[in-house]
């Protein structure tokens, strides 16, 4: 028996039997594989969640609407597309303040500033609209009462004529003028005459103030216009038409009146807006007032006249008073008037 170990190599073909080397073999050939593993997760995206962009959109839409409706919005023509854009500025200017509130959104000063222009747009074309109403229901009525026929007067004998005019009431040939002259565009000389006329609004409320112009023609251009002024609600309001203007429009709810001694207003020690004379209604002195309230529309103005035409001449001096501050004036005896406007109430020291 053979005690030594098989010769393994008998088994196993060499180099020269196979003619390839084991660095030759095939590897694609077929064989035991290792194990397989999943592919690796993707990596993290750098800065977590992105974070949701700005819903702006409202804030910028509020305010592109409220600076068209403020520009257009005293437009005769367009005035009504103003309104609207106002509107809309105020609506969506709400909205967006809401997402500012909440952190949806970044512009909260756009929010705020197209809410406060569509305000400003829609209050400001409500009171041209109203002034604009007022002076063309004014004309309307003068055209309407033109148009009318007149009366043809039958002749009456000269004995009954003598027996009517004995009769005749004094009250009743007094002028139009001293009974009051309400709204209307009158011709100085024929319908109205010269002179001071003096009113006072019979309310005190934003709308109850009047409109005086003195017109040196009827075409209705912003041409004829020599001077104008509005009166406030509650105020005096006081216009020196000339004998060369051609008329005069008066709208609103006041009555004007020659100025005499029977319709002196008596303010007293403390005065409110208004235009007054000196002397008569108001005494030369030294006079302050404090504007009770800070707000940027609370402020006063008082201006020191040399007559009452309404025009720029007139005014001797003037001054602004900011809301919450103290304002003080002296009007000297030669002025001829003194205006006060505002809600600040004037005291002599």
């Amino acid at each position: 028996m053979n005690d030594h170990p098989a010769n393994d190599s008998a088994d196993t073909p060499d180099e020269s039997e196979t003619g390839r080397s084991p660095e030759n073999a095939n590897p694609n050939a077929t064989g035991p594989v290792g194990p397989q593993f999943p592919p690796a997760p993707p990596a993290p995206v750098p800065g977590g969640v992105p974070a949701a962009r700005p819903e702006n959109g409202m804030g910028t839409t509020a305010l592109v609407l409220g600076i068209i409706g403020l520009a257009i919005g005293w437009i005769p023509v367009v005035a009504c597309f103003g309104w609207i854009a106002c509107i809309l500025a105020i609506v969506f200017g709400g909205i967006g303040l809401s997402k500012a509130g909440s952190g949806k959104a970044t512009n909260r000063g756009s929010a705020i500033a197209g809410m406060s222009l569509g305000i400003i747009g829609f209050v400001i074309g409500l009171i041209l609209t109203i002034a604009v109403w007022g002076t063309f229901s004014s004309i309307s009525d003068i055209s309407e009462a033109s148009d009318e026929p007149e009366a043809v007067e039958e002749p009456v004998p000269a004995d009954e004529a003598e027996e009517e005019e004995a009769e005749t009431d004094p009250a009743e040939d007094e002028p139009q003028d001293s009974q009051g002259v309400g709204a209307g565009i009158w011709e100085v000389g024929a319908d109205i005459e010269a002179g001071t006329y003096v009113t006072t609004p019979p309310g005190d409320g934003a709308f109850d103030g009047c409109y005086v112009a003195r017109l040196s023609g009827f075409s209705g251009e912003f041409e004829d216009i020599i001077a104008n002024a509005n009166i406030d609600g509650g105020g005096r309001g006081r216009i020196t038409i000339d004998e060369s203007d051609t008329g005069v429009e008066f709208t609103g709810d006041c009555t004007w009146q020659l100025a005499g001694e029977d319709n002196l207003a008596d303010p007293g020690a403390e005065v409110g807006r208004g235009v007054w004379e000196v002397g008569t209604e108001v005494e030369p002195g030294t006079y302050v007032t404090q504007a009770e309230e800070d707000g940027a529309f609370d402020g006063c103005y008082v201006a020191r006249l040399s007559g009452f035409s309404a025009e720029f001449e007139d005014i001797i001096a003037n001054e602004n008073i900011d809301g919450g501050a103290q304002g003080r004036i002296t009007i000297d005896e030669s002025d001829t008037g003194v205006e006060f406007s505002g809600e600040c109430v004037w005291t002599l020291q």
